[in-house]
């Protein structure tokens, strides 16, 4: 084991939002010891998984927003980006779907409608750092847009990322962490993109890498690593990806799993 990778919500953090900070010290600096890697892969914007790790944020690796950017100890080693055309037919397109509401995440901010309902504005806050109400789209001029978060009906989930896939296909593609939640990614550019990235720059193999994950949106760096460990919460194709199962993330198990493996 050189490196290490963790899936945030649903995986590293309680259904709190929170992590046992002791047990994560002891951790990282066991592994910093060994000159093993530490590196967070999430669908979350970077500057909220930065604000998790205060003590130690500019010492990690980040494989953020789904793999479309890709920091290493505060250096940008990787953001995607779409055109403005394609950034504009996709939110003109997304503004028709009803009941569907989304942010459009760009490299310096997040932004959501003013117009959209409060409970989904207000949730949004909980996953971006930095994210600005605008009143319409058409203001973002000044920013690199690279991703949407979508939040639809669970029933429309899967009916909506294939039409999403057909229409857009070649601009974006959608991936599901699931309960409704879709996010719009460049192709080619999911976790295990950003993972390559960082293990051809340390020049490790991706067989001394371990990962652990709980959604859809993990399977490619399941395939990638040489070791993967599923949550127990897991939907069950996630967990039969895995080269193991572990505990939930309630239990704190990536973190239990990692003292045990550093032992």
């Amino acid at each position: 084991m050189r490196a290490v990778a963790t899936d945030i919500d649903g995986t590293f953090l309680t259904n709190r939002r929170d992590y046992d900070r002791q047990l994560f010290d002891k951790v990282y600096a066991a592994m910093v010891e060994k000159d093993i890697r530490f590196i967070v892969a999430s669908g979350d914007q970077y500057y909220f998984l930065r604000s998790l790790f205060p003590q130690v944020a500019d010492q990690l690796a980040f494989v953020a927003e789904n793999g479309v950017l890709t920091i290493d100890q505060g250096t940008e080693v990787h953001c995607g980006r779409l055109t403005m055309t394609d950034a504009q037919a996709v939110i003109e397109y997304l503004e028709k779907l009803p009941g569907v509401n989304f942010i459009v995440c760009g490299r310096r901010s997040a932004y959501v409608l003013k117009s959209a309902p409060a409970e989904f504005r207000t949730g949004a806050r909980r996953f971006y750092t930095r994210i600005k109400e605008v009143a319409d789209f058409s203001v973002i001029q000044d920013d690199v847009i690279f991703k949407f978060a979508l939040n639809v009906p669970p029933a429309q989930q899967e009916e909506i990322s294939r039409e999403i896939d057909t229409r857009f296909a070649g601009i974006i593609r959608a991936t599901s962490s699931g309960n409704g939640s879709i996010d719009l990614i460049i192709p080619g550019m999911d976790k295990s993109h950003g993972l390559k990235l960082l293990l051809t720059r340390w020049g490790i193999s991706p067989r001394d890498l371990v990962v652990f994950g709980d959604g859809e949106n993990d399977l490619e760096m399941f395939e990638l690593a040489g070791t993967s460990y599923a949550m127990g919460n897991a939907p069950q194709n996630v967990q039969q990806a895995a080269t193991h199962v572990i505990g939930t993330n309630d239990e704190q198990a990536v973190l239990h799993t990692l003292e045990k493996l550093g032992e």
